[in-house]
């Protein structure tokens, strides 16, 4: 059997790629790829983040689950931000930094599933970070974008701006050294380097001087969690995905709401789709609002809420969704396919593009503000306790059929990432090949900055006009947007059809995909 690997990075894609064509497995490629991506998208992901992995062994055709995302510190509380003035935790800033667990989970990773060792799979990213890289097109827009937050931080500007303050364009070379000094200390040193070793320290302490609350007993205390997937039946396929905290369930119960509303017999893209899917979407929505946050604080039963008697008790899907969960973010997916069959599909984030927009000290580490989405509200799911993980825009999926594993997607995109995943799976049931399904014009309902009103509904210029001419949504501020938009997220694919494998990386990213 070939491999295949798609990624929103040509280099990690290569990476990723080197690693397989080398024997190396599904898990193998996963980290190294990711590892590329926090060098060559450092506003999207990188080791100050999160991680979430979905892995499919074909020799048992089981499906297990990964959650690396971490914790808020144990300082953290209502009261903490209350004290300092805040109504609400910041979206950057010190404040902002929760506990990151891609490290650790790389780590746990590689432990029980991988078959090289981290100092070997993290060699390109290292290389990447000393020598430099081309800027891609994407990171140099977000630079503008977020040029004025950048500059708070003096060595966010002295990497991402040249010495006359001008920000860096695509195809300028980008060097991280002090991030690549971090790598290699992780390489040698392994996870625990960066968790309870001199690197973990240099963190806690560089975030305690800037006013945060992490401190050395968060990161030391740390461990990422394998726990069981969630799935649901989708059209004669098992479909799994990240559970709570991830926001994936989100997807399922939209799948769930789609087959009802009979949208199995509807052309994707077509008016009448799109008009099931804004209502399941909705409904969905505000499942998730009522019930989604940590388990280990708040219990909720989502396999049986996947019952179709239990959503229509549940839900109703003609309610408009209300939430107040900040929505902004930008993230990486990555999904492999090794020979053997195994899959891997991961998704890493650092929430907001540039996260913090804190680097810690001289480690280079760029770190994550999944903080904010707390709240500090004490009555709702996302409240802010110490020790609780955020709701998690994060969410990776595949897909099996009776013979085994059928497909491998998922898509960055904050909260467009269960309407991007759900729209990805339909385009390839629908017959589509991965490259197109991915590539094929999108919708998003709802916000995707906190500025804008919550029933937009976004749709891609090239969805056809007489499509949009259509739409019948009195609810919603139709908007058109240009094709190929960041606001549509950056999805990517694999498929395997009777042992063949097809894979697609999203034209809206700077990716590609491989099979070999």
């Amino acid at each position: 059997m070939s491999f295949a690997i798609a990624t929103p990075h040509v280099a990690a894609t290569d990476a990723g790629a080197a690693v397989l064509a080398d024997g190396g497995n599904a898990v193998d490629a996963t980290v190294a790829a990711t590892a590329v991506l926090g060098v060559t998208y450092p506003h999207m992901c990188g080791i100050g983040g999160d991680l979430f992995l979905l892995h499919y062994d074909t020799s048992t055709t089981s499906v297990t689950c990964l959650n690396a995302s971490g914790p808020a510190p144990l300082l953290a509380s209502p009261r903490a931000y209350f004290e300092r003035g805040f109504t609400s935790v910041p979206s950057r800033g010190p404040l902002a930094v929760t506990v990151p667990g891609a490290v650790d989970g790389w780590a746990k990773a590689l432990a029980r599933l991988g078959s090289r060792p981290i100092s070997s799979l993290l060699e390109p990213a290292i290389a990447a970070a000393k020598g430099g890289v081309p800027v891609p097109p994407n990171l140099a827009r977000w630079i503008v974008a977020n040029a004025r937050d950048l500059k708070q931080d003096a060595r966010l500007a002295s990497t991402f701006f040249s010495g006359v303050g001008t920000p860096l364009s695509a195809g300028d070379v980008l060097r991280q050294p002090a991030l690549a000094r971090s790598l290699e200390r992780i390489a040698d040193r392994g996870a625990s380097e960066f968790y309870r070793g001199t690197l973990g320290v240099q963190i806690s302490e560089a975030v305690e001087i800037a006013g945060g609350l992490l401190r050395e007993r968060d990161l030391a205390e740390y461990s990422a969690s394998w726990v069981p997937p969630i799935a649901t039946t989708h059209r004669g396929l098992d479909v799994y995905t990240t559970p709570p905290n991830s926001q994936g369930v989100t997807a399922l119960v939209m799948l769930r709401l789609l087959s009802s509303l009979g949208a199995h017999r509807m052309q994707p893209g077509s008016r009448d789709y799109i008009a099931a899917f804004v209502t399941a979407k909705r409904a969905a929505f505000r499942l998730r609002d009522r019930h989604l946050g940590d388990p280990a604080f708040k219990c909720t039963d989502w396999q049986a809420l996947l019952d179709d008697r239990s959503l229509r008790r549940e839900v109703d899907p003609g309610q408009p969704s209300e939430t107040d969960f900040p929505p902004g973010g930008d993230t990486v997916y990555v999904c492999t396919v090794d020979s053997a069959g195994n899959a891997c599909s991961a998704i890493h984030s650092i929430y907001y593009g540039f996260g913090a927009c804190l680097v810690a000290g001289e480690t280079g580490v760029l770190l994550h503000n999944r903080g904010h989405a707390f709240s500090l509200d004490h009555d709702t799911p996302t409240s802010l306790a110490p020790g609780k993980r955020p709701r998690h825009t994060l969410m990776a999926s595949l897909a099996l059929s009776r013979s085994g594993l059928r497909y491998v997607f998922g898509s960055m995109g904050a909260e467009g990432q269960p309407q991007f995943n759900v729209q990805v799976l339909d385009r390839l049931l629908a017959g589509a090949a991965p490259p197109d399904a991915v590539a094929a014009p999108r919708i998003l309902h709802g916000r995707f900055a906190l500025e804008d009103p919550p029933d937009t509904l976004r749709i891609e210029a090239d969805m056809g006009s007489d499509v949009i001419r259509s739409l019948d949504q009195p609810r919603d501020t139709v908007e058109i947007v240009p094709s190929r938009s960041d606001v549509m997220g950056h999805a990517h694919a694999i498929a395997r059809t009777r042992g063949q494998l097809t894979a697609g990386a999203d034209p809206r990213s700077d990716g590609s995909a491989i099979v070999g």
